[in-house]
């Protein structure tokens, strides 16, 4: 599945040429958002080669803040560089794939049984918004879904008060969410149903409740990933 080209399509190049350079906004910020993006919409897959000069042409950066982008999104497990090696996006193999989300299981239903009596309701109130207005609208941008799913997670973690099972919920789900870029099938809809059970079992107080929630939501998924791959 790896590809050696850094470039996204002639239309999206141009627009992101176009945006780059921001007034007032920090150009390694800006270059990391971008490429981020690219690899989030599978403009960049797993294994493709990123090159520094090749980047910052094709978005209208030098090639420092490109640099500094790279470091960015390497510290954020999205990109790695092995000992003279260009930097590449992550490659995520199947056992680690579901050794993360063997332990997304275990830790996000620890985190969302210590938040459920403390989580903000108005933060959840917001995201329960999101959830159905997607399962109301099934067309809805890949982006949008991910972003609520983002929100939704990171809030529980976040709320669980640990602040080192939050910081590593964080990297599993950058690990899962790079193996399913790679061309799984769709589950946005069953997805947002899962998200709202989690939702409504935040709002039951209980915190037995809140963790099956979000077990049975994790194993729906993973359980996906089995059965796609046994289609193959």
């Amino acid at each position: 599945m790896a590809r050696s080209s850094t470039m996204g399509g002639d239309k999206g190049a141009g627009e992101r040429r176009r945006k780059a350079p921001g007034d007032g906004e920090n150009l390694g910020r800006k270059a990391y958002s971008v490429i981020r993006a690219m690899i989030m919409e599978r403009q960049l897959a797993g294994g493709d080669i990123l090159s520094e000069e090749k980047l910052a042409a094709e978005l209208g950066f030098s090639r420092t803040p490109v640099r500094e982008a790279m470091f960015l999104l390497q510290n954020t497990g999205l990109i790695q560089k092995e000992m003279n090696q260009p930097f590449r996006v992550r490659l995520v193999s199947n056992r680690e794939y579901f050794q993360s989300m063997r332990l997304r299981e275990l830790l996000e239903g620890e985190a969302i049984a210590a938040a459920v009596q403390v989580i903000d309701a108005a933060a959840l109130a917001t995201v329960e918004t999101a959830m159905l207005a997607l399962r109301d609208d099934p067309n809805v941008p890949a982006e949008i879904h991910w972003a609520a799913d983002e929100k939704l997670h990171d809030m529980i973690a976040d709320a669980s008060g640990n602040e080192v099972m939050a910081q590593v919920i964080a990297s599993l789900r950058v690990t899962t969410r790079l193996y399913e870029l790679s061309g799984l099938p769709s589950r946005f809809r069953p997805d947002t149903e899962e998200h709202i059970a989690i939702i409504d079992a935040i709002r039951s107080g209980d915190p037995t409740t809140a963790r099956s929630a979000m077990q049975t939501h994790i194993r729906s998924l993973t359980n996906d990933v089995l059965a796609a791959m046994a289609r193959l």
